[in-house]
C-alpha cells in the first residue's frame, strides 16, 4: 500500500469515469495494441447473462438505502452498495462478450480495489432517478 501512496491515483472516482469513459479508453487501447481475445469461445454469450444481471442489481440497488462504509471491506461492501457491484458486474459481463482481455481484467481489479478500500466509485444512477447523498459528489473544483 506505500507504494500507491506515492502516486497521485485518485481516490474517488465518478460513475461517468469508472463506468464509460475509462472502458471506452481501454477498448480502444486493447484494439490498437492488437491484444489477444479471451479464448472462451462461444461461451462469451455468458456476458449477456452477467449484463443483465448488473442492470437489474442496479436498478434494485436503488431501493436499498446506503449505509455507512466504515471499517467495511470484502464483499459486505458489494452488499452495502449493489449498484456499484452491478455496474462492475455489467462491465465485466461487456468485457466477456467482447472477448476483451484489457476490458475483464479492468473490472476485475476495480472490483478488488473497491472490496479493499483501496478506490472510491460513485453508484451509477439511473435516469430520472436522485439520490440523497449525491451532494456528496457533486464536483465543483479539479485538482491535478
Amino acid at each position: 500500500m506505500t507504494v500507491l501512496e506515492r502516486f497521485n491515483i485518485p481516490r474517488r472516482l465518478a460513475s461517468r469515469i469508472w463506468l464509460l469513459t475509462v472502458p471506452s479508453a481501454v477498448l480502444s487501447f486493447e484494439r490498437r495494441q492488437k491484444v489477444p481475445p479471451l479464448p472462451i469461445g462461444q461461451g462469451r454469450f455468458a456476458g449477456l447473462a452477467l449484463v443483465a444481471a448488473g442492470v437489474a442489481a442496479i436498478a434494485m440497488g436503488r431501493r436499498a438505502r446506503p449505509q455507512s462504509l466504515n471499517g467495511r471491506r470484502g464483499i459486505s461492501r458489494f452488499q452495502q452498495r449493489p449498484a456499484v457491484g452491478g455496474g462492475l458486474l455489467a462491465l465485466i459481463g461487456v468485457g466477456v462478450l467482447l472477448r476483451s482481455t484489457a476490458l475483464t481484467a479492468y473490472a476485475l481489479g476495480l472490483a478488488l480495489g473497491f472490496a479493499t478500500d483501496v478506490v472510491e466509485l460513485e453508484e451509477p444512477q439511473l435516469p430520472g432517478r436522485s439520490s440523497a447523498d449525491t451532494a456528496a459528489w457533486d464536483y465543483t473544483d479539479t485538482l491535478v
